[in-house]
């Protein structure tokens, strides 16, 4: 059984900088059960920028450390990522009543992603870490339409973050 760890910007964002507690004890979760946090293109974009004055970004720190990746890009020619982003990015839209060309396609491509790896075997078991509600559970719809209802599972960043925290204590 293959496992794959997709996480969302607002994971991220949520645990902070190297020196702080919660980016702590999601480093500790990910060496303690060999856990590789898989970040799409577009994620890892939004969590980086290129300017010369402004310091590592904490995910740089993550990835050199070997807890957290960036996945290859994702293969839109396969039918059935491009169906999971199109289907995310209309759950997103409705379930925040905005126009489905205003959702960052960053949202999208956790599920995408998903499905990508399911769709070839490379994983039987998805865990999508975002901090957003509506991309977490259009992730779990979406996929479930396409047939991984029972490999996909949404993990609340939140929650997650506090939950380690808590056990830390």
């Amino acid at each position: 059984m293959s496992r794959l760890h997709i996480a969302d910007t607002g994971l991220f964002v949520a645990m902070g900088q190297p020196s702080n507690s919660r980016y702590q004890a999601v480093r500790r979760f990910a060496r303690r059960n060999d856990v590789t946090f898989v970040l799409p293109e577009r994620v890892y974009e939004e969590l980086t920028v290129d300017e010369p004055d402004v310091e590592a970004p904490p995910i740089d720190a993550a990835i050199d450390e070997g807890w957290a990746t960036i996945a290859a890009p994702l293969e839109f020619s396969e039918p059935v990522v491009s169906r999971v982003m199109d289907g995310v990015q209309r759950y997103i839209a409705n379930a925040d009543d905005r126009p489905a060309d205003e959702v960052e396609r960053a949202d999208a491509a956790l599920a995408a992603l998903a499905a990508q790896h399911l769709s070839a075997g490379t994983a039987t078991e998805v865990y999508i870490y975002t901090t957003d509600i509506a991309a977490g559970e259009g992730a779990e719809t979406v996929l479930a339409s396409e047939g991984y209802g029972d490999s996909v599972t949404f993990v609340n960043g939140f929650r997650f973050i506090e939950n380690l925290r808590s056990d830390d204590s």
